[in-house]
């Protein structure tokens, strides 16, 4: 095949792929693998088309992103065991309990405990379905605002763009290995992510007049239970992570392997449990996704968007337009299997041409990702859509308006932070 028809016809297959994927409702992961072989077949490289028999498929298998695998799996299990013995659960309802009535500061507290369960990795869809589930309840419990309460918990989990632990950490760590040799989180990304994460709710605050709700007296019956020895331990465990991998730099994802190995011997979780809670889903989709983003950019597919998406930018402008394209791809795609593998790839050429920093790149992408997470139409918005439809005091079609305007607002938002240098 021609080499100047193989790379739009590489980016159009991936288009293809994505949009097939999310009709179809099959895992992403597995169609951009099976993908990935089929467009290896026209794909040369030195010794034939990538996916040729005689090098056995090995250019392809090769793009396998085993460090990002690696560091995914592993912190999810670890953190897992707090998932399931009900660690988190019972963390989040003491620290709410410290407003001791003081429902103007309940907000600012769910912000903060997500805020720093995100830091330290606990950022898995299933750790953020949980922290909602929570704050719906302490909605309904407190008469405080759902979508309030939600946009808190999301705002607070905006941080893990910058941690070293969180899915999202790995996979721009992972990437910018890749392209630059060195991981950026937390080194450049967790301050400008959590001056972003800071002020997005600090306007948050703002619009929903925060400050206004008035506190109400407390209820003994309100005293949360209090911590049991397998979640002392849990806790522990997870201390012992943070020294020696964070602080001793030991390998991230050995160290995770052996405090959930000692957790579960210890009997603090059900092994089953842990283990078939991991993200599996999001982990096939990122890695088969990786592979396929990798022969499209040995198709020279990468390279002829960054030359199309260049035409719109300058040095002022890129920021807030990356902030801006990620914020819409992440409405309606994953965050981790396709927006982050598909445009960190685009801004080596994109931060060459127009001078921007491209860490400051990576950084407006994955937060505009992240801050829209809040859309109904997205995988976490729907499922929190679902947690507060529940409730039958609350209208699901208008909060359904009331999440899709709020996204679009904290979109423009994180493009304002973007523009200003907050992001770098």
């Amino acid at each position: 095949m021609s080499v100047s028809l193989i790379a739009p016809i590489s980016l159009i297959m991936f288009v293809v792929t994505i949009v097939v994927g999310i009709k179809k409702r099959v895992n992403l992961g597995i169609l951009a693998t099976a993908m990935a072989f089929v467009l290896g077949l026209f794909v040369m490289v030195e010794g034939g088309a990538m996916a040729a028999p005689e090098l056995k498929g090995a250019p392809i298998t090769s793009l396998f992103p085993f460090s990002i695998f690696w560091m995914t799996l592993s912190v999810s299990l670890m953190l897992n065991v707090g998932s399931v013995n009900g660690t988190f659960d019972l963390v989040i309802k003491k620290v709410v309990r410290l407003a001791r009535g003081r429902r103007a500061l309940i907000p600012i507290y769910v912000f903060l405990v997500m805020f720093v369960a995100c830091s330290v990795g606990a950022g898995s869809t299933g750790v953020m379905v949980l922290l909602s589930t929570i704050a719906a309840t302490i909605a309904k419990d407190q008469k405080i605002d759902p979508v309030f309460m939600l946009l808190a918990v999301l705002s607070g989990s905006t941080v893990a763009i910058g941690s070293p632990v969180a899915v999202i950490g790995i996979i721009c760590n992972g990437l910018s290995e890749q392209l630059w040799g060195e991981a950026i989180a937390p080194s450049y990304m967790y301050l400008h992510g959590a001056a972003m994460a800071v002020l997005s709710f600090a306007v948050i605050y703002l619009l929903f007049r925060g400050w206004k709700l008035e506190s109400w007296p407390v209820s003994k019956a309100e005293e949360a239970p209090r911590l049991s020895k397998k979640q002392i331990l849990t806790l522990l465990g997870f201390l012992v992570f943070i020294v020696l991998a964070m602080g001793l730099n030991f390998d991230m994802g050995l160290i995770a392997f052996l405090v959930t190995a000692v957790l579960l011997l210890l009997g603090c979780a059900e092994e089953k449990q842990v283990i078939a809670d991991a993200p599996w889903s999001s982990i096939l989709m990122i890695c088969g996704m990786c592979m396929l983003i990798g022969v499209v950019q040995a198709a020279g597919g990468i390279d002829l968007l960054t030359g199309l998406m260049s035409h719109m930018m300058n040095r002022y402008t890129v920021k807030p337009l990356y902030s801006i394209l990620g914020s819409v791809l992440a409405m309606v795609s994953s965050i981790t299997g396709v927006v982050l593998p598909t445009m960190i790839p685009t801004i080596p050429g994109i931060a060459a041409q127009t001078g921007a920093d491209p860490y400051a790149l990576v950084t407006s992408l994955a937060f505009g990702a992240n801050i829209t997470c809040a859309s109904p139409i997205s995988a976490l918005g729907a499922v929190a859509l679902g947690i507060m439809g529940t409730n039958p005091e609350w209208d699901s079609n208008k909060l359904f308006k009331r999440m899709f305007v709020y996204s679009f607002v904290l979109m423009g938002v994180a493009a304002v932070w973007a523009a200003i240098g907050v992001a770098g």
